[in-house]
């Protein structure tokens, strides 16, 4: 039996490298490709590591690094990638980032557009973490927007974006171990929720997802949304905005959307009352904790999918 091949991936460091030589190993190896590169402070410490993983067409990089400036001129443009879009997402620092006449300040949370066919200015000011995916210029239009609108731009941190930033940190955490298909499924939500934020889409725009992209990201959303007892199937269609018939067809022949909220929760509460941790808790407390507001259904509901009470599953756990 042969094993599923998983995608493509590379990590780079400069953690190998005496202080003195790690900005310039960075620079002409990892950075290489994206212009002229410098840092603020030439006499600061210089550390960095990067992930890269290469999957559905599209190149996705995860980068722990202290403080760097790129400018990529025109004569840079060609070698770096031309018909491709980078969405960036930052998770600690503070950068900046010009473009077609346009800049943005990058904090945490905030999720940002460019096109390597056009010049770049591009930085942080202190050490940073950031996810980059970049996809073909066809595939992001196509799905996302005109990039000609959005290029130079950022979506500051939000209540809407932060449901594209909590995906595109799971597809970053767990991308290099995927096999092709499952990366283009992760990749497709991300690009359907970004294309909902953006707004420039039509009510009918979800037929392009595939129901696994649908699926995926609604069983991502429920892990996020377990102690919450008001979610629902029409609170998860919102958000991530699929239409009722996208969201019930991914779930069809799983038991449906209902039922894959409560056996999560369900299964969320059986983690927790195995755990030496949370021994000393009531029962009760760990199923309000996990969305239930109602022990009988929840002690009913829990023998039905474990073949036995909460209380027994606690005492042979003990």
């Amino acid at each position: 039996m042969s094993s599923v091949a998983v995608v493509p991936s590379l990590i780079e460091t400069t953690h190998h490298m005496e202080p003195k030589r790690a900005f310039d190993f960075w620079r002409c190896t990892a950075l290489a490709p994206f212009g002229d590169v410098a840092r603020p402070d030439p006499r600061e410490r210089f550390s960095a590591k990067r992930l890269t993983v290469t999957a559905a067409g599209g190149l996705l990089t995860h980068t722990v690094s202290s403080p760097v400036s790129i400018d990529v001129r025109s004569r840079h443009v060609d070698r770096n990638g031309r018909g491709m879009v980078v969405i960036g997402l930052a998770i600690d620092g503070i950068g900046y980032q010009e473009q077609c006449g346009r800049g943005a300040q990058l904090e945490a949370g905030d999720i940002s557009f460019l096109t390597r066919t056009q010049p770049i200015m591009a930085g942080t000011q202190s050490h940073y973490e950031e996810i980059r995916l970049a996809v073909p210029l066809e595939i992001f239009e196509a799905r996302v927007g005109r990039i000609n609108a959005l290029a130079g731009r950022s979506i500051r941190a939000q209540a809407r974006s932060a449901e594209v930033g909590a995906r595109l940190r799971s597809v970053a955490g767990s991308i290099a171990w995927m096999s092709e298909s499952e990366a283009s499924t992760a990749i497709d939500g991300v690009l359907h929720l970004l294309g909902y934020l953006v707004g420039d889409r039509t009510t009918e725009a979800d037929a392009d997802v595939s129901p696994a992209a649908i699926e995926a990201l609604t069983r991502a959303h429920i892990t996020r949304r377990l102690h919450d007892p008001e979610l629902s199937p029409g609170d998860i269609r919102v958000a991530l905005g699929v239409s009722r018939s996208s969201l019930y067809r991914a779930f069809a022949e799983s038991g449906g959307i209902a039922t894959a909220i409560r056996d999560a929760r369900l299964d969320l509460a059986k983690r927790r009352l195995e755990a030496p941790r949370d021994s000393q808790l009531k029962i009760a407390t760990i199923a309000y904790a996990c969305g239930f507001t109602d022990i009988p259904t929840f002690n009913r509901g829990f023998r039905e999918r474990f073949g036995l009470s909460p209380r027994a599953l606690r005492a042979a756990s003990s």
